[in-house]
């Protein structure tokens, strides 16, 4: 390690949405620090990234589940016995005003922000027994509105409520 770098060697991360963009550039470089880096994303394997730009699962551990879908979120069994890193970057908008229909509007809400619930309670218990640390991964949109995306918007302002929230429950 570079002197400064951080060290992650034994840790144990978990990266919601870490397939691509910015989730992937942290999954990559939890990796890159010693971690054990385990990524969830909703395409069936990692093949399905490999032509996407800003995408690179190499060194990383895999796995499909659709964080906004509550039973499959309810029956998704980590292959990890604790976890010291949880990250939640997870997100989605739907542009061309699409948000105020309602389909559109629900998507958003679930995977911006009910997943980000959702998926901190279910790994509450391993944080808490590894003393480990949570990240939640928001929008300068949280902060200022984005035209045309109140969903994102607002789902984006809430995450950063949630953060606060959930680290004095």
């Amino acid at each position: 390690m570079a002197n400064g770098d951080m060290d992650f060697s034994g840790k144990v991360a978990l990266i919601v949405g870490g397939s691509s963009g910015i989730g992937n550039g942290i999954a990559q470089a939890f990796r890159s620090r010693g971690a054990d880096v385990h990524v969830w994303g909703t395409r069936p394997s990692a093949l399905d990234y490999a032509h996407e730009a800003g995408s690179n699962l190499d060194g990383l551990n895999y796995a499909p589940v659709n964080v906004a879908d509550a039973d499959a979120l309810a029956a998704a069994v980590p292959p990890f016995d604790r976890l010291d890193i949880l990250v939640l970057c997870q997100g989605t908008v739907r542009y061309n005003r699409r948000e105020f229909e309602r389909p559109d509007w629900e998507e958003v809400m679930d995977v911006n922000l009910n997943s980000v619930m959702f998926v901190a309670t279910k790994f509450r218990e391993k944080l808490a027994a590894s003393n480990g640390t949570m990240i939640i991964v928001s929008s300068v949109t949280g902060f200022i509105a984005a035209q045309g995306n109140p969903a994102y918007a607002a789902s984006k302002a809430a995450a950063v409520s949630l953060t606060k929230s959930l680290g004095e429950a």
